[in-house]
């Protein structure tokens, strides 16, 4: 491993890599804009979700001495990536010790407004050495971004900042402030004074007038005592309303310190729910840095609260990314699940056709001409699962319309034979129903098993909808069409020779039978039954499927595998596919479910720079064989399946129906497993499962279901038990009756786990414990509540636990 982090990963981490070890840096958000950073630290763009475009970069830092105006080099450096920030820490030539931190501001949004977009990147220098050092620091940065020429650009004095617009579009105003006062400041059309092996100094204090480069530069002088400090502070800005409003939000903006506590207090709130714990730490890693990762690029644009398909560069928001994106978010930030699907909701085709796209600066939409697409039920899917998991009744009732409408354009989509039936005839975009659609040349229409896959499960779901406001005509309409379909689908869609699903009954009315990863659809949606989706999982579990960083798309061995054909989707690993995997062979296969988990998840930071990943840092495909990441390095819509594989798979959560229910899937290897903190029905949510020895499930909500739990009221773990051990993870709940506490241990090896127990306890309890290195429960029939008040001094096995349950007497 070439990145190195530690400890359980349920609720912390971070990520140190030795700075020649990146292809690029990380991919900061807020929800006005994105930040994306080089692998030197700099800042290659500055985005901005008002704008839809990159308004400034690349912006950097450079130094020279002093006294003699050459460049001072650095040594080798470290990088340490956090789920809100970037530092990357080195030392110059002349003793030097350099930090740079880089985040995004980024506070507790409201519903229609939020912080303007704002990148504060700060750069400290410690002087270890015996004597003062005085450099020169030079900052640039391109003013231009990706925008047309039409820049104009001023220098405002008193706010130290360039101040730049487009002539053609002047409504989102941009800046680059310095914190200290400059030493001279220049706007040049030329990038090279940023860059040369001698600084000559000092820069013209004026806006050059030609050229189509607008180069803001600052010069520093900075000088260091021996044992001091020095530092000073940059930041990039935009604001929608113009020059005027730029300056108020400049004028407003909070220290680096404030803006740093601000924004860690917001990342550290939402990382804390939704905490999934395994004894697989970098599983439960893939679930913190999805949350994060998701923060990132949740977005606040001119037509409400979206992502855009490719941060920072793309101005596009996709409904199936949208509904996918719903699935994990409604269990950390539901308002924006329920804004972002909103829009599509209420923004239907005359037919009740779900659009493909929308343009998120102006709301202007594609669709690809086609008569039926998977966006349609994704969205009906996405509408449930936000219902489900909110119990909002308020917006179930607000989107019914809109959902039987896009089930009539389902309906209405169906051909002689019951199949829900594509019409396209072109390729790509405007041939292909469903997520693979920008394989060129390729065409995948007529009757799909994704697609009818996926309008089965949303027939049903409209069914629940109109049950549950008490449409009972239109449920059992939507329900009987939703078996109907289903009938049909294992009827007409299933190679009587393999048992298993076509590809798609094509145009021509040819059937395909070869073997893609979209035979996992069947099993996701609950077309296939018991027996056929055994079979599939096991298909799709081949050896010619996999690699050591997830699922192909297509199996190795098929005639039209190419690792990266198609944008990889026939034949590159496609990670999301692996969380789709992940989900559907939970109740099959744990033991591949959670290998899927850990491989999909452990590659990003495996070595970076071979594989051109952001440890912790979703991208978005690989090259099949070589699994180099060939596409962006941030995918937003990954990192929710991901955190809905391992909720409503691996943790058994089910939402599918009219009322929860829980059923955790313990892979073989896993004797344990915990969720705290999860949002359901409009609280918060925790339960775990242990094998003790038989599986038992420990929770605070009542879920739909008669046994199989022990149900408890309240998750008292904050203000109950500390773990001592950054390898060890720690639960307690509370009923009328007594307190249950758990302790997990996530390394490879035996550990010391003393857990504090911060309420004093009185009394005289009876007392049960199992501990996984015994295999037995052991009861203390007598203890004195006062011995407690030392702790619990427990020795935990290899990924194994202690559950102790105290009983009042």
């Amino acid at each position: 491993m070439i990145s190195r982090v530690r400890g359980a990963g349920d609720r912390f981490s971070s990520y140190e890599i030795d700075d020649d070890q990146l292809p690029v840096g990380s991919t900061l958000g807020a929800p006005k804009g994105v930040t994306v950073l080089k692998a030197n630290g700099a800042v290659e763009a500055f985005y901005a979700s008002d704008a839809g475009e990159r308004l400034i970069g690349p912006m950097q830092v450079r130094f020279w001495d002093r006294e003699t105006g050459i460049a001072i080099g650095a040594l080798p450096g470290k990088v340490r990536i956090h789920p809100d920030r970037q530092e990357h820490a080195y030392e110059l030539d002349n003793g030097l010790l350099v930090t740079e931190r880089v985040f995004m501001r980024s506070g507790v949004p409201q519903l229609d407004s939020a912080d303007p977009a704002m990148t504060y990147y700060r750069v400290e220098l410690e002087n270890q050495t015996d004597h003062s050092l005085g450099v020169t620091l030079l900052a640039a940065a391109n003013l231009r971004g990706s925008t047309d020429a039409d820049v104009r650009v001023r220098y405002d004095e008193s706010r130290r900042a360039f101040i730049a617009v487009n002539r053609s579009s002047a409504a989102t105003a941009r800046a680059f402030r310095c914190s200290r006062e400059p030493a001279s400041w220049e706007l040049a059309h030329d990038h090279g004074k940023a860059s040369r092996s001698r600084f000559y100094g000092p820069l013209a204090n004026a806006i050059a007038r030609r050229g189509s480069e607008f180069i803001a530069l600052f010069e520093l002088h900075l000088q260091v005592r021996p044992a001091g400090h020095a530092e000073v502070t940059f930041v990039l800005a935009a604001e929608a309303g113009g020059v005027r409003h730029l300056r108020r939000a400049l004028d407003a903006a909070p220290s680096f310190d404030a803006a740093q506590a601000q924004t860690r207090a917001r990342y550290e709130e939402i990382l804390g729910r939704a905490v999934v714990m395994t004894p697989d730490a970098e599983v439960n890693r893939g679930v913190l840095w999805a949350k994060a990762n998701m923060l990132r690029t949740m977005l606040l644009a001119p037509t409400g609260w979206c992502f855009v398909n490719d941060p920072a560069r793309s101005h596009n928001s996709v409904a199936r990314d949208t509904a996918w994106f719903a699935f994990g978010a409604d269990y950390v930030t539901p308002d924006f699940a329920r804004e972002s699907l909103l829009w599509y909701a209420e923004h239907l085709e005359r037919s009740g056709e779900v659009v493909e796209y929308y343009d998120i600066r102006s709301g202007k939409t594609e669709d690809y001409g086609l008569n039926i697409n998977d966006n349609t039920p994704l969205l009906i899917l996405a509408l449930w699962h936000h219902y489900n998991a909110t119990g909002d009744e308020t917006f179930l009732r607000r989107v019914y319309r809109a959902a039987g409408r896009a089930a009539e354009a389902i309906l209405d989509a169906r051909n002689g034979d019951g199949l829900v039936w594509c019409t396209a005839k072109g390729t790509a975009d405007w041939g292909i129903a469903g997520w693979r659609n920008v394989i060129e040349g390729y065409r995948l229409s007529g009757a799909t098993t994704e697609l009818n896959s996926e309008c089965f499960a949303a027939l049903r779901a409209v069914a629940e909808m109109a049950a549950r406001i008490g449409k009972r005509d239109e449920s059992a309409r939507f329900a009987d069409a939703a078996e109907e379909l289903r009938a049909a689908i294992n009827r007409e869609l299933v190679d009587p020779e393999t048992g298993l699903y076509y590809l798609n009954i094509g145009v021509d009315g040819y059937a395909h039978t070869n073997v893609t990863c979209d035979l996992v659809f069947p099993v996701m949606f609950g077309v296939a039954d018991e027996e056929r989706s055994a079979r599939i999982i096991s298909r799709l579990s081949e050896e010619s499927f996999w690699t050591k960083a997830g699922m192909r798309t297509v199996p190795r061995g098929d005639l039209a595998y190419g690792p990266t054909h198609g944008y990889g989707l026939l034949g590159g690993v496609w990670v999301g596919v692996t969380f789709w995997f992940a989900f559907a062979a939970a109740r099959f296969n744990p033991d591949f479910m959670a290998t899927a988990l850990h491989d999909s998840f452990v590659h990003y930071s495996r070595d970076p720079r071979r594989n051109n990943t952001v440890p912790g840092q979703f991208s978005e495909w690989l090259h099949g064989e070589t699994l180099v990441n060939q596409g962006m390095m941030l995918s937003p819509w990954f990192p929710p399946r991901y955190l809905w594989a391992a909720i409503e798979g691996a943790a058994g959560l089910d939402l599918s129906g009219a009322e929860p229910t829980c059923a955790p899937r313990l892979a073989p290897q896993w004797r344990w497993l915990g969720v705290r903190r999860l949002r359901l029905r409009g609280g918060f949510v925790s339960w775990f499962a242990v094998r003790a020895p038989d599986v038992t499930t420990y929770a605070t909500f009542r879920f739909a279901q008669e046994h199989g739990y022990e149900a408890y009221d309240r998750d008292v773990t904050d203000e109950v038990v500390e773990t001592l051990n950054e390898d060890v993870v720690a639960i307690a709940f509370e009923r009328s009756d007594g307190i249950a506490i758990f302790a997990g241990n996530t390394a490879g090896r035996t550990v010391s786990a003393p857990l504090r127990l911060k309420r004093r306890f009185e009394g005289r309890y009876r007392m049960r414990v199992y501990s996984t290195e015994r295999g037995e429960w052991v009861v203390h029939d007598d203890v004195d509540g006062r011995t407690l008040a030392h702790g619990l001094p427990l020795q935990i096995d290899r990924r194994g636990f202690t559950l102790v349950e105290l009983h009042a007497v």
